[in-house]
C-alpha cells in the first residue's frame, strides 16, 4: 500500500460530527465507546463538599441499570463536566437506551435546534388537549408584537428594569445596593444606551432574546448560561455625554467606587435575569411548577412515569431553577416517578440550593470519564478504540453505518469496514488496530503523541471534542490529499500540532544535513510515529505506506511497549544543568521567540566570528573600518533573529537575517547554542554533541559571512554616480585646496602630497563665513575621511589598512575632480546613511554658494585698491611719496605729535610685503567660472600685503591731521616766517595731499572689502 486513501475526505465532518445531537442515531452508535463512569452520590450539603475518596467507578450499563430500578422512588443524575468533555453524549446515549413504553414517557431537551419557548410547549404538549389550553395561552400571551427580533430585545431590556425595581431586598442590603436597585433601570431605558449599546447584534440581550425565541444550530449552541458581565455596562465617554439626567445618576453612583460597585450592578442585573427572562416568555417559574406538576399526575393516571433526559441545562436558562425545583420531588400517590438526567456545567450545579443537591442521586465527573481505563487515566489502548470507531465510521460512510443500524442490536459493534479490504492484513501489521478496526494512516503510538500536542488536558482526562475536531478531521480531511501526494506526514501538520518536541536541533540539524529535501518528512514522522527523542528507525512499512525514503543513520531501538503515561518529551524535559539561555535557544529553534537578553549576548560572539571569517584581503576593504566601533557598517546589531522580541536598534548599515536563507532553522540552533556553551567553557567545544554543533555553527558563519561580504561589496561597490571612497578622497582634496596645501597650477603628484600632508592650517586663508564653516567641517571630519579612503582604496593585508593607498585610483579620482572644476558631482543613494555619504551631500549643497562668497569679496577689494592707487600701482612708489612727505616735515621742523614714528613703522612692514603679488592673484579670479574651480587660489592669498596696506593707510592719515593742526599754529604766532612757511608748506601739502587722497580711499574701502586677496 502507497499513498492510499480508504475513506472520502469529503465525508469525514459528516461523520465526525462533534455535537452528538446532530449525528443520526446509527452513527452514534457506530463511534461510542463505553467507557467507565465517575460516579458518586452527593456527600455532605454542597458539592464542595465531595472528595476523591467519595468517587467511583461504574460501567454505563451499571449505571443506567441503577438509574431505573423500580425500587427508585426518584432519580436525578447531573452530569457534569468541561465543555466537549462528553456530556450531552452520554445523555444522547441514555435516550437511545430508555425506550419510551406504555410504562415509560420519556421526554427529551436538545441541546440545539430549539428555543426555550418549543421547549415549553414541547411539555405542554405531552398534557391530553384539554389540559393544555390554558398553559398555551399563558405562553402565547405575548401576542403577534413578539414576532419580529427587535421587539423581542426590547421586551426582555424592559423586563430586566422591571425586575431589578421588583427585586425585594434583603435587610442587611446597605445603602448602595438600595440605590443601585433604583438606578439601574434608568441606565437600561435611557434610549441613546438601548440603541448604541444594549439592543445591538452580538450583544447580551440579543443572545437571551434568542435563546427564548430562535431554535439554536451548533454555531450558537448554549454551553453555559448568558449573562451580563462589566464590559456590557457602558459608563463613560460619549455614553456619559449622550445619556439623559436619570442614566447619568446611575452612572455617577457606579463611578463612586467603580472597583466595587459595577461587579456589584452586574451581580444585581444577573440575579434578576431569570424573573426577566420568565416574564418574556410570558411563562413564570410558578407556571413551570405547576406544568410539571398537571403533567406528573396525568402520568400517574397512566400508570407511567417520567423520564426527562436535558443535553445541556443551559438551554433552559430562566426556568432552570424552577424546572430543578420541580424534578426534586419524588413520587407520591398522586405524581408519578420521574428520572431525570441533565448535563449542566460544575460551575453552575455549586450554585444550586442545598435541597436541589441533596435530591440529587447521582453525580456524574465526565472529566475524569472520557477514555479512561479503569478509572485512573487516558491510555493508548483507551485512545485507540476511541479513536478506531471514528476512522471505522468514517470508512463504512453515513448510508451503511445507516443501513448496518436498522437491525442492530443494543451494545452491537459496527462492523469493519476493512473486513472487505484487501490490504487489511498488511496494513493492520503495519498500523495496528482495535476491535478490528484499523488505525491506518495512525499508529497507536502516533495517536498518542498526536493527542497529547492536540489535548492539553492528556492523559489525565480526554477532551473527545478537541480530538475530534483538533486531530482527527485534521488528519483525514484537511491532510488527506497530503497522503495522497506522497507529502505525509507534513511539517505544516507537524506545526499545526505544536511544532518540535522531541528531537533536539542537533538532531534536527543532522537531518537536514542527510537531506534536506526528506529531512521535513523524516522530523514529522519522526515526532509523530516515534517521538523518543532519538533518530529512530520507523517501520518500513509505514514509511512506504507514506512514501518517505529511508531514513539514513537512523538507530535502532528496543520495541517500545504500550503505554499508560505520558510519552516522555524530551524538550519539555531539559537534562540537569540546562541553563535558561540554552532553553530559550532552543524554544526559538521550535519557532518560538528570540529572548532579547539572549539575543544580546549572542550577537557579540556572532560578529567575532563573522568577521573572523569575511575575506578583507579579498574585498581590499580595511576590517577595523567596517567592523570596528559602534558606528561601522557591520555591527553586533547587524545580526536580527527571526522572531526577536524586540526590533533591535543600531546605525548598522549591514543587516543579517538570522538563520536566513541558506541555514536551517535547526541548523542555526544547535550552532547557537554550541556557540553559547563555547563561551561557557573557555571557548572549548569539548561538551556532548559539541563536535555536532561545531560543524553546525561553521556552517552557518560560512553562509552569514557570504551574506556580509555579499553586503559589503554592494555597500562600497562603484556606481556609475557613487563610489564612498573616491567620494572621501575628493573630500579631503577640497578641504586640502581651501587650506593652501595644493597650488593652483600644482601638478598631479604636488596635488596628491599636498592633500595627504600631515597636517592643515587651523584656519583658511579665506574670509567668507560660509567657507570658514566648509573648511571647519572637513577639517573636523579629515581622519576619518583619510581612513575611508585607506580603507576602500589600498591594498589591505590581513584585513589591515595599508600605509600606501593604490595610486590608480587616486590618480583617477584626483583627475575628475580637477576636470570637474573641484564640483561635487557623485550622488549618493538615497538609503545610504554612511558618515561620508552624509558629509559629501552637506558640502556638496554648501560649497558652491561658500565659493562664490569668498570670490565676490575678494572681487571687491581688487576694486578698492585699484580705485585708490590705480591699476598700475606698485609697492615702491607707494614707499618712496610717503618717505618724502615724511623727510619735508622732519626738515620743516614741524611738530606730528609722534604720528611720523606709527608712519614710519607701517612703511617698513609695507615695505617687506608682496603687493604685487597680491594684485596678481586677484585679478586672476576675474575670470574664474564657476567659483568652485577657484578653490586653489582661494587657499593662497596675500594677507599680509593687504594687512600691511591698511595699517599704512591708518598711519598716512594720523600723520597728515597732526601735521595741518601743527602748521596752523605755528602760522598765528610767526608773522616774519609766514612766507617762508607758506611757500614750504605748499610744497608739502602738494605732496601729502596727494597721498592723503590715496589713503583716505583705501581706508573709506576698509569696510567693504576682505581681508584676503
Amino acid at each position: 500500500m502507497r499513498n492510499y486513501l480508504c475513506w472520502d475526505p469529503g465525508a469525514v465532518r459528516r461523520v465526525i460530527n462533534p455535537f452528538a445531537e446532530h449525528i443520526t442515531d446509527g452513527l452514534f452508535r457506530a463511534v461510542h465507546s463505553d467507557w467507565d463512569l465517575k460516579i458518586s452520590p452527593p456527600v455532605g450539603t454542597a458539592y464542595q463538599d465531595l472528595s476523591d475518596r467519595d468517587w467511583r467507578l461504574q460501567s454505563p450499563l451499571t449505571f443506567l441499570e441503577d438509574f431505573l430500578r423500580d425500587d427508585r422512588p426518584h432519580a436525578l443524575a447531573a452530569i457534569l463536566g468541561d465543555t466537549g468533555s462528553g456530556k450531552s453524549h452520554l445523555v444522547h446515549w441514555m435516550r437511545l437506551n430508555i425506550k419510551p413504553d406504555a410504562n415509560r414517557l420519556v421526554l427529551v431537551v436538545p441541546k440545539s435546534g430549539t428555543s426555550l419557548r418549543n421547549i415549553v410547549r414541547m411539555m405542554i404538549e405531552a398534557l391530553p388537549p384539554e389540559q393544555q389550553t390554558s398553559y398555551l395561552d399563558t405562553l402565547m400571551a405575548a401576542g403577534e408584537g413578539m414576532q419580529q427580533r427587535s421587539h423581542q430585545r426590547e421586551q426582555l431590556l424592559n423586563d430586566i428594569a422591571q425586575a431589578i425595581r421588583e427585586e425585594s431586598l434583603p435587610a442587611d442590603a446597605n445603602e448602595i445596593e438600595h440605590d443601585l436597585c433604583v438606578n439601574l433601570p434608568n441606565l437600561l431605558m435611557d434610549p441613546n444606551m438601548r440603541k448604541d449599546h444594549f439592543l445591538g447584534e452580538d450583544t447580551v440581550i440579543a443572545e437571551i432574546a434568542d435563546h427564548i425565541f430562535a431554535p439554536s444550530n451548533a454555531a450558537n449552541r448554549p454551553e453555559k448560561r448568558r449573562t451580563f458581565a462589566e464590559a456590557d455596562l457602558p459608563l463613560g465617554g460619549m455614553d456619559y455625554v449622550k445619556a439623559s439626567q436619570l442614566a447619568r445618576s446611575a452612572i455617577q453612583l457606579i463611578q463612586l467606587d467603580q472597583d466595587a460597585y459595577l461587579p456589584l450592578a452586574v451581580r444585581i442585573i444577573n440575579r434578576n435575569l431569570d424573573r426577566a427572562v420568565a416574564r418574556t416568555l410570558s411563562f413564570s417559574g410558578d407556571r413551570v411548577e405547576e406544568l410539571m406538576a398537571e403533567m406528573r399526575r396525568h402520568l400517574k393516571a397512566e400508570g407511567k412515569e417520567l423520564v426527562l433526559l436535558v443535553e445541556e441545562f443551559a438551554r433552559l436558562q430562566g426556568i432552570d431553577r424552577a424546572l430543578l425545583q420541580a424534578i426534586t420531588t419524588q413520587g407520591d400517590a398522586d405524581h408519578c416517578r420521574m428520572r431525570t438526567a441533565i448535563a449542566v456545567t460544575t460551575g453552575f450545579f455549586e450554585s444550586v440550593a442545598e435541597t436541589a443537591y441533596m435530591r440529587t442521586t447521582h453525580l456524574l465527573d465526565m472529566n475524569s470519564s472520557a477514555g479512561r481505563r479503569d478509572g485512573q487515566r487516558v491510555t493508548e489502548d483507551s485512545l485507540s478504540r476511541f479513536a478506531g470507531r471514528y476512522l471505522n465510521a468514517v470508512r463504512l460512510g453515513n448510508e451503511r453505518v445507516d443501513a448496518w443500524s436498522v437491525d442492530a442490536e443494543p451494545g452491537e459493534p459496527a462492523p469493519s469496514a476493512c473486513d472487505e479490504c484487501a490490504l487489511r492484513e498488511e496494513c493492520h501489521a503495519a498500523f495496528g488496530a482495535q476491535d478490528g478496526y484499523g488505525l491506518y494512516p495512525f499508529t497507536a503510538r502516533a495517536l498518542w503523541n498526536a493527542a497529547e500536542r492536540s489535548d492539553p488536558s492528556m492523559p489525565e482526562r480526554m477532551n473527545p471534542r478537541i480530538l475530534q475536531n483538533d486531530l482527527l478531521v485534521e488528519i483525514l480531511d484537511n491532510h488527506a490529499t497530503e497522503i495522497q501526494a506522497g507529502a505525509y506526514p507534513s511539517l505544516q501538520l507537524l506545526n499545526k500540532l505544536g511544532g518540535t518536541r522531541t528531537l533536539n536541533a542537533v538532531q534536527r540539524n543532522d537531518l537536514e544535513t542527510r537531506s534536506r529535501q526528506h529531512a521535513g518528512r523524516w522530523i514529522a514522522v519522526l515526532e509523530l510515529y516515534d517521538g523518543s527523542g532519538e533518530i529512530a528507525q520507523i517501520d518500513e512499512r509505514v514509511l512506504q505506506a507514506f512514501d518517505i525514503p529511508e531514513i539514513v543513520g537512523a538507530v535502532a531501538l528496543a520495541e517500545p511497549a504500550v503505554f499508560d503515561h505520558p510519552n516522555p518529551v524530551k524538550g519539555d524535559q531539559p537534562a540537569a544543568r540546562v541553563s535558561r539561555e540554552q532553553e530559550m535557544i532552543d524554544a526559538w529553534g521550535r519557532g518560538g521567540p528570540m529572548d532579547q537578553v539572549v539575543a544580546n549576548a549572542l550577537r557579540p560572539m556572532i560578529l567575532a566570528a563573522v568577521a573572523d571569517a569575511v575575506d578583507w584581503d579579498r574585498l581590499g576593504l580595511a576590517r577595523t573600518y567596517f567592523s570596528s566601533g559602534p558606528r561601522r557598517a557591520l555591527q553586533a546589531t547587524s545580526f536580527v533573529f527571526d522572531r526577536q522580541t524586540t526590533q533591535a536598534l543600531g546605525s548598522a548599515t549591514i543587516r543579517v537575517a538570522i538563520p536566513g536563507d541558506e541555514v536551517s532553522l535547526s541548523a542555526a540552533a544547535a550552532s547557537l547554542t554550541g556557540l553559547f556553551l563555547a563561551s561557557r567553557n573557555k571557548s572549548r567545544w569539548d561538551f556532548e554533541d559539541g563536535d555536532r554543533m561545531l560543524c553546525a555553527f561553521l556552517d552557518c558563519v560560512e553562509a552569514w559571512t557570504r551574506d556580509v561580504e555579499g553586503q559589503l561589496q554592494a555597500h562600497c561597490a562603484p556606481s556609475p554616480t557613487w563610489n564612498p571612497g573616491t567620494a572621501a578622497l575628493e573630500l579631503v582634496f577640497v578641504g586640502a585646496a581651501i587650506g593652501g596645501a595644493i597650488k593652483p597650477d600644482a601638478k598631479l603628484a604636488e596635488m596628491i602630497d599636498g592633500a595627504f600632508t600631515p597636517s592643515l592650517p587651523e584656519e583658511p586663508a579665506c574670509t567668507a563665513q560660509t567657507l570658514v564653516m566648509v573648511y571647519r567641517e572637513l577639517g573636523k571630519k579629515r581622519a576619518s575621511l583619510l581612513e575611508a579612503a585607506r580603507a576602500q582604496l589600498s591594498s589591505p593585508k590581513g584585513g589591515a589598512v595599508s600605509a600606501l593607498l593604490n595610486p590608480e585610483r587616486v590618480i583617477r579620482a584626483m583627475r575628475k575632480l580637477r576636470a570637474d572644476k573641484y564640483e561635487l558631482t557623485m550622488n549618493p543613494p538615497k538609503d545610504d546613511n554612511s558618515d561620508v555619504a552624509k558629509l559629501y551631500r552637506r558640502i556638496q549643497a554648501d560649497l558652491p554658494a561658500a565659493a562664490q562668497a569668498e570670490l565676490s569679496d575678494r572681487m571687491a577689494w581688487l576694486d578698492a585698491i585699484e580705485a585708490a592707487f590705480g591699476p598700475d600701482c606698485s609697492r615702491s612708489a607707494v614707499v618712496e611719496t610717503l618717505r618724502a612727505a615724511h623727510s619735508a616735515v622732519q626738515d620743516a621742523g614741524i611738530g606730528t605729535n609722534r604720528s611720523a614714528r606709527a608712519l614710519s613703522e607701517a612703511l617698513d612692514v609695507f615695505s617687506g610685503v608682496q603687493f604685487e603679488d597680491s594684485m596678481r592673484a586677484a585679478r586672476a579670479l576675474r575670470d574664474v567660472e564657476p567659483a568652485v574651480a577657484a578653490l586653489p587660489q582661494f587657499g593662497r592669498g596675500r594677507r599680509n600685503a593687504v594687512r600691511a596696506a591698511m595699517e599704512l593707510a591708518g598711519a598716512a592719515d594720523a600723520f597728515l591731521n597732526a601735521v595741518e593742526q601743527n602748521i596752523s599754529a605755528e602760522i598765528s604766532g610767526s608773522d616774519i616766517q609766514q612766507a617762508k612757511l607758506r611757500t614750504d608748506l605748499e610744497l608739502i601739502d602738494t605732496s601729502l595731499s596727494e597721498i592723503a587722497v590715496d589713503m583716505e580711499a583705501m581706508v573709506e574701502t576698509q569696510g567693504e572689502a576682505t581681508d584676503a586677496a
